[in-house]
């Protein structure tokens, strides 16, 4: 007798929610009816702008880009060109798509080779600031 009365009660929960009869179902049907309606105007122009893209920066030598853009964005970074093994690293990385865990990782470790390869650099600057110092206390010493 109680598994009767259990399944007259799921019976009834089930025939209280209907989903047609909740205030909110099928609300996407009829645009006016959608909470974020006035949300999904399209953005309006500022009176102080006066361009809708900026202007593009020159591109010179290769820019890494990825693979579903037809061109780089408006600025980029041109600094530091990729060089060495980072370099190759970076390339390889974006040759993949960015949703893809495997650029991800390549791209972190073109930063730790990029690290690396720097660190023979960091050296001989310390050592000429050195020799520099030196050189300054036995002028002044």
């Amino acid at each position: 007798m109680s598994s009767f009365i259990e399944e007259e009660v799921i019976i009834v929960e089930a025939e209280m929610l209907r989903p047609s009869e909740l205030p909110y179902w099928a609300v996407d049907l009829c645009p006016e009816d959608r909470p974020g309606v006035p949300r999904e105007a399209p953005p309006h122009l500022l009176a102080s702008a006066h361009w809708l893209e900026p202007a593009r920066q020159p591109i010179e030598g290769r820019v890494l880009t990825r693979p579903g853009l037809a061109r780089p964005t408006p600025v980029f970074s041109a600094a530091l060109p990729p060089r060495g093994v980072s370099g190759v690293l970076r390339r390889a990385a974006y040759e993949v798509p960015d949703h893809r865990l495997a650029h991800w990782i390549l791209l972190m470790g073109a930063d730790r080779v990029d690290w690396l390869q720097s660190l023979p650099l960091l050296f001989r600057r310390r050592a000429a600031r050195a020799r520099t110092r030196r050189g300054m206390a036995s002028k002044h010493g």
